[in-house]
């Protein structure tokens, strides 16, 4: 146990106040454990939907006192993994960014018209989570590669999803053999790489791991995190649902109220 505590910190249980639907819901806790080890300078996150990983970064960075660059690149349109989806995702994301992580960036835009805006060499925390066919994934990470500093981490999620011409996982099991990696399995799985050659030494030790007992704790503990990050954010639609529902009969008996009251008034009641 006490081996996987050291993966563990105070800011693994801290709850992320962004929590929109979202596939990435359980990692909530590992990104914010990542993000105080690995102290990021600058952070790219390439596809963002509603947001909830990104915020989850920017949450950590904040609570750490970290001075870290967010962008988030999307065109907030959707694809064929994501789904396709109105203005009302991207605007609820940017009013949320404002309010609680004004550094971050919104730039709305291909990955490919993004990446001559960003330095060479500068990033620390890559995330890639574009569209995911196999040849998405391996360009989206083999053309943001120069970018990455001698510190980067690099994500991979949806590395245990093997349908609906999803590639992840072909792209990762390429990758695993030649580079430090960790895979947690639940949440449709979440690859890390340990890219840089001056990886924080937290990470460096994570990926390192293997197969055996303090890597299975370390996937079991995180995972038990995430379902109770998954348990609040069902809460959080059930009491939205509910909001619209009575929202609804109200509105539905208002005309009756409102007749109601002008009968009574013409009886003199």
């Amino acid at each position: 146990m006490s081996d996987v505590m050291s993966f563990i910190s105070p800011i693994s249980f801290e709850l992320p106040a962004w929590r929109p639907e979202s596939a990435w819901i359980e990692h909530g806790p590992f990104a914010a454990w990542l993000t105080e080890q690995l102290r990021p300078r600058t952070f790219i996150e390439l596809g963002s939907h509603s947001g909830y990983s990104f915020a989850a970064f920017c949450q950590a960075a904040k609570r750490c006192g970290i001075d870290m660059t967010a962008i988030a690149v999307d065109t907030w349109a959707g694809d064929e993994h994501a789904g396709y989806y109105g203005e009302a995702i991207f605007k609820d994301l940017e009013a949320h960014l404002a309010a609680t992580y004004p550094r971050a960036e919104m730039r709305r835009m291909t990955f490919a018209e993004a990446l001559p805006t960003v330095a060479d060499k500068s990033v620390d925390l890559l995330h890639v989570d574009g569209r995911h066919f196999y040849d998405d994934v391996r360009d989206d990470h083999t053309t943001w590669v120069p970018k990455l500093s001698n510190r980067a981490v690099v994500l991979f999620h949806d590395t245990q999803v093997r349908e609906r011409g999803f590639g992840v996982y072909r792209y990762w099991a390429e990758l695993m053999p030649n580079h430090a990696t960790f895979e947690f399995h639940h949440g449709n799985g979440l690859g890390v790489l340990a890219f840089g050659s001056d990886v924080s030494p937290s990470i460096k030790k994570l990926c390192s791991l293997g197969a055996c007992n303090t890597a299975d704790g370390v996937r079991e503990a995180y995972e038990r995190l995430g379902m109770g990050i998954a348990s609040l954010q069902m809460r959080d639609q059930k009491d939205s649902m509910a909001a619209r529902k009575a929202e609804r009969r109200a509105l539905r008996r208002a005309p009756h109220k409102a007749l109601f009251k002008a009968i009574s008034s013409r009886l003199g009641r």
